[in-house]
């Protein structure tokens, strides 16, 4: 059919020493993502929707007294912003020719309803992919979107994060939260020495050096806002790296364990010093498909100390 050129399952062909039927085709073991609303806040805008902001009122009370004060106007801080959902799509085609010569072929109807791919073996496991996919999109969207993303050269020293190769279209749609988090905390946040290494192999290695990652927790503990630390629905967010070297750290360098805990949909916490932290495996997945340099990864080992319900995702959907 014209304008189809990509055939589905084309690794599947359709021939007597193969399978017969995708039914008897063995699916892959997924990744289980981390519920993507169990580490923010969303809520259902429109673009443009503004946002107020109410802080703190200015200092009162100076020195005096008597029955003729001085009086003073105070304000409380305040600012506005607006929404920036971005535009998306997901614009796909799919004939019933481009399962033909695959094992997808006897899953067709026939006759004049060929075309009609609703209710097949095949449908039923696209679906399934293409729910998965939107799910990873969310992800990607809210959390490394960049408006001004960029591709990373494959030699080095490219002006850009994503990993050569990529689509840049599939990462521009918005600032997700990382952008804003590392701008915001421009001159406050805690730096990983080991993302600073100068290989992969090495940055791997640098965290799981004894002490490296109770120290680097203990440091972000300390160089928190004291609002976070005395929050108690304060979690620290960080990636299974970061993770994984602290509860390694524990037990080998200080003979401690920390347990973790499954709570739902691969969401997993622990507790370090009274403060609840959450392994966010996906962050890992998606920094080391997405943003892999020549020789390194940006920032594999990172860590959010927050309130969830600060961390405001928009859409003008009823749910995601």
């Amino acid at each position: 059919m014209a304008g189809f050129t990509k055939q589905q399952l084309e690794n599947l062909k359709l021939e007597p020493e193969n399978l017969a039927s995708i039914k008897d085709a063995v699916q892959e073991t997924f990744y289980n993502d981390e519920d993507f609303s169990s580490f923010v806040n969303i809520q259902k805008v429109k673009e443009k929707d503004p946002i107020a902001l109410l802080g703190e009122m200015e200092m009162v009370g100076k020195k005096g007294g008597g029955c003729d004060p001085t009086y003073e106007e105070k304000g409380i801080a305040n600012s506005q912003k607006r929404w920036e959902l971005g535009q998306w799509e997901i614009p796909l085609k799919i004939c019933y020719e481009a399962l033909k010569g695959t094992i997808a072929e006897y899953s067709l109807k026939t006759g004049t309803a060929i075309g009609d791919l609703t209710s097949t073996d095949f449908m039923t496991i696209y679906a399934d992919a293409l729910q998965r996919a939107m799910q990873q999109m969310i992800w990607r969207f809210g959390w490394l979107g960049d408006k001004e993303a960029a591709l990373a050269s494959e030699e080095g020293g490219g002006g850009g994060k994503l990993t050569a190769g990529l689509d840049v279209s599939n990462f521009n749609v918005c600032d997700g939260l990382f952008k804003r988090i590392f701008t915001a905390t421009a001159t406050k946040h805690t730096a990983i020495a080991a993302n600073s290494e100068t290989t992969a192999a090495l940055q791997i290695s640098a965290l799981r050096k004894s002490g490296a990652a109770t120290t680097l927790v203990d440091t972000i503990l300390m160089d928190a806002d004291t609002r976070i630390v005395d929050d108690s629905d304060a979690v620290l967010l960080m990636t299974r790296s970061l993770a994984d070297a602290l509860t390694y750290d524990l037990k080998k360098t200080y003979h401690d364990i920390m347990p973790w805990e499954k709570l739902f949909d691969g969401f997993e916490v622990a507790t370090y010093n009274g403060v609840k932290i959450a392994r966010v495996g996906i962050w890992d997945r998606m920094i080391k498909a997405y943003e892999k340099g020549a020789t390194t990864v940006n920032l594999p080992h990172r860590a959010v100390f927050c309130n969830p319900k600060h961390l405001m995702i928009g859409t003008d959907a009823d749910n995601l």
